[in-house]
């Protein structure tokens, strides 16, 4: 099978940060699927830290749950670049808090939609 050269991009934020109430995660998913892009993920971080040098993990309760976040969105360079460059890092810029935002050459080996059914219980 050959493989697709495809972007990674990944944005590395915390699970708090939020714009008008709204958290920043969710705002970038939107964003990414109003923009086309194939897909994207947010991922809680079990543990991690930054240029704060403060250590996060989900192992404490706290009154408010502060965790590492990682996005990871995959398609062609085009349009990672294209919304890179028009959406997220404009978003980012204005944001007071700290983030990490990087992008790496990945060949796509599998993309694969699932079964359209939905299982039993399901609406």
């Amino acid at each position: 099978m050959e493989s697709k050269k495809m972007k990674l991009l990944k944005v590395y934020l915390s699970s708090t940060d939020r714009i008008n109430h709204v958290l920043l995660y969710e705002i970038i998913a939107k964003k990414a699927k109003d923009f086309g892009l194939a897909g994207v993920t947010a991922s809680r971080a079990m543990l991690g830290y930054g240029p704060s040098s403060v250590l996060r993990n989900t192992r404490y309760f706290e009154l408010v749950e502060k965790y590492p976040v990682v996005m990871e969105m995959v398609d062609e360079a085009d349009k990672i670049n294209g919304f890179m460059d028009r959406e997220l890092l404009p978003l980012l810029k204005e944001q007071p808090k700290g983030c990490l935002v990087y992008s790496l050459d990945v060949d796509m080996h599998l993309a694969k939609m699932g079964d359209t059914k939905k299982a039993p219980g399901q609406n």
